[in-house]
């Protein structure tokens, strides 16, 4: 039996060579190019390619649908800020839509031996601790084979985090035959394991024209080499310019075309943050794992919107026990954080009840920078921080 798999297996090899020949291959970056703002999911799942084409001073960025907005929403986005200029920090995105903690846990994982540079950064989204664990179920949407497989071959990670990632994996419904490949259980299952990377490998080949397109064009800035802060203040203005100009039609300040699609809806509606365990467990996992590679995580606390979940009843001590727990699990992990909580109410954080907005990313690009440079920084707090002393600009019915 097993001479025929592999005998099956050598032909699938011999196809997969011939379908590729024409592909373009997962290679170095074009000089031309700034590739770490690129939101894909299959540039995600392969380590090995991000760290070829990241920038030399670029930090991981761990997150999910947050890394999706455009410039042309929020002109003060990382892409704009950091991708266009040249400030000696990248935020090199890693994740999509529907990734969370335990999803972060295994990128975290599979990345430790590609990339030299041991701080990160990991955009905390309050809705993945909603009732019942926020997205988990939309799991099985963003798993990656490639990433698993590479975080069950790192050895710096113990057996303990390795069989809780194992069976968390199970219960969201992961097929078990993907688990048992990359586990290598069997002769058989790592025969598996080659044949599903192949085609991951075949995938992710055929989609990387349109992804690298989506690359950031060398601006004369960068290619200067000339290292310039960005001027936080004149950032913090025009966000606080530009905000009112894309919220025109309604009064909690969402971006119109968020408003206009989810008219008459509210997701956030009697919500809250303590009915999410398995959430909680898996960001624990997430620390576990960070620490066991010899990452410095740098956890990024959004906040809520607060008048908006003023009315969706989900209460202010509901939220702040939220924030608090973070606080407090990064404290006992020995991470850095940053907290936003005290943003709440500060007009055009955010763009929407969920992503960062056009002051938002502005605090958020600093806080990084200053941790990148070992900087105090007054959102900062945790691991070479001490406690963080911020205070977002607001409340909403202030006058502005």
């Amino acid at each position: 039996m097993l001479r025929g798999v592999l005998g099956g297996l050598l032909a699938a090899a011999l196809a997969f060579g011939g379908a590729t020949a024409t592909l373009p291959q997962m290679a170095e970056g074009r000089d031309d190019k700034v590739y770490d703002y690129i939101y894909s999911k299959e540039r995600s799942s392969f380590p090995a390619y991000v760290a070829r084409t990241m920038s030399k001073n670029g930090y991981l960025t761990f997150g999910s649908s947050e890394l999706a907005t455009t410039k042309s929403l929020v002109p003060t986005v990382p892409s704009a800020v950091l991708g266009e200029h040249n400030a000696g920090v990248d935020m090199t995105s890693v994740g999509t839509t529907f990734c969370q903690s335990l999803w972060h846990a295994v990128a975290a994982g599979a990345y430790d031996s590609h990339v030299e540079q041991r701080k990160v950064v990991f955009l905390l989204s309050p809705q993945w601790f909603f009732k019942e664990n926020g997205w988990q179920h939309a799991f099985k949407q963003v798993y990656s084979h490639e990433l698993y497989r590479e975080f069950c071959s790192n050895p710096n990670i113990p057996d303990h985090v390795k069989s809780y990632v194992r069976t968390r994996m199970g219960q969201l419904g992961v097929d078990e035959g993907s688990i048992a490949a990359a586990n290598h259980d069997t002769p058989l299952d790592a025969i598996n394991d080659q044949a599903m990377h192949m085609k991951d490998v075949l995938m992710a080949r055929a989609s990387l024209t349109s992804m690298e397109a989506t690359a950031l064009p060398m601006s004369d800035e960068r290619r200067s080499g000339k290292v310039t802060e960005p001027d936080w203040d004149a950032l913090m203005e025009e966000g606080r310019q530009i905000g009112p100009q894309k919220c025109t039609n309604n009064p909690h300040r969402f971006h119109d075309g968020h408003y206009t699609r989810y008219l008459g809806k509210n997701y956030e509606k009697d919500e809250n943050f303590h009915e999410a365990d398995a959430e909680y467990a898996d960001f624990k996992c997430f620390l576990e794992v960070c620490k066991a590679c010899g990452w410095q995580p740098l956890v990024m606390i959004m906040p809520v919107n607060g008048p908006w979940y003023d009315i969706s009843n989900v209460s202010r001590e509901e939220r702040a026990r939220f924030y608090q727990r973070i606080i407090d699990m990064c404290n006992d992990a020995g991470a850095t954080y940053a907290d936003f909580s005290s943003c709440e109410y500060e007009p055009y954080f955010l763009c929407d009840p969920t992503h960062p907005g056009w002051v938002g990313w502005v605090r958020m690009e600093k806080a990084v920078y200053d941790f990148v440079h070992g900087r105090d920084d007054e959102f900062l707090g945790g691991a070479g921080f001490g406690t963080a002393e911020g205070i977002g600009m607001g409340p909403l019915d202030q006058k502005e």
